[in-house]
C-alpha cells in the first residue's frame, strides 16, 4: 500500500498547478488587455486633442481672412465716397488709370480665385500680364 500514497498526491499536485497556470494565465490576459485598452484610448484622445486644434486654427485663419475682407472692403469704400465730388462742367476730371483689379479682371486670362484679394496678389498678377503683353507684342514685330 505505501505505492499508492505516492500515486494519489501526485494526482492532487496535479489539479493544483493547473489551478495556478489559470490564475496566472488569467492575470497576464488581463494585464495585457489592460495594456491595449490604455494604449487606444490614449491614442484616440491624441487624436482628438490635434483635431480639436486643427478644427481651432482654421477656425482663426477664417475669421482672420475675413476681418481682412471686411478691412479691405471698408478702405476701399471710404476714398470711393471721397471721390464722389461732382466735376463742374468747367475743368473735365482726368480720366483715372483702372485699378489693378480692374486691370486684372477685364484681362481675358485672368480667372480670380478665393487668394484674389490676399497682399501681393494683384501686384504680381499686373506684372505678369504686362510681361505676356510684352511678349506678345514683341512676338508680334
Amino acid at each position: 500500500m505505501p505505492a499508492s500514497i505516492p500515486k494519489s498526491s501526485a494526482v492532487r499536485q496535479a489539479p493544483q498547478r493547473s489551478d495556478e497556470n489559470l490564475v496566472l494565465t488569467a492575470i497576464a490576459a488581463f494585464l495585457v488587455a489592460a495594456l491595449v485598452l490604455g494604449t487606444v484610448t490614449y491614442r484616440y484622445f491624441k487624436h482628438s486633442q490635434q483635431q480639436q486644434e486643427q478644427t481651432r486654427s482654421e477656425r482663426q485663419a477664417y475669421k482672420r481672412y475675413h476681418d481682412y475682407l471686411d478691412s479691405t472692403e471698408q478702405a476701399a469704400a471710404k476714398p470711393a465716397a471721397s471721390q464722389s465730388v461732382p466735376a463742374t462742367a468747367s475743368s473735365p476730371a482726368p480720366a483715372a488709370p483702372p485699378s489693378m483689379a480692374e486691370k486684372l479682371l477685364s484681362h481675358p486670362a485672368v480667372t480670380p480665385g478665393p487668394g484674389f484679394s490676399a497682399p501681393g496678389v494683384q501686384q504680381t498678377g499686373v506684372a505678369i500680364i504686362d510681361a505676356i503683353d510684352h511678349a506678345q507684342a514683341t512676338a508680334r514685330q
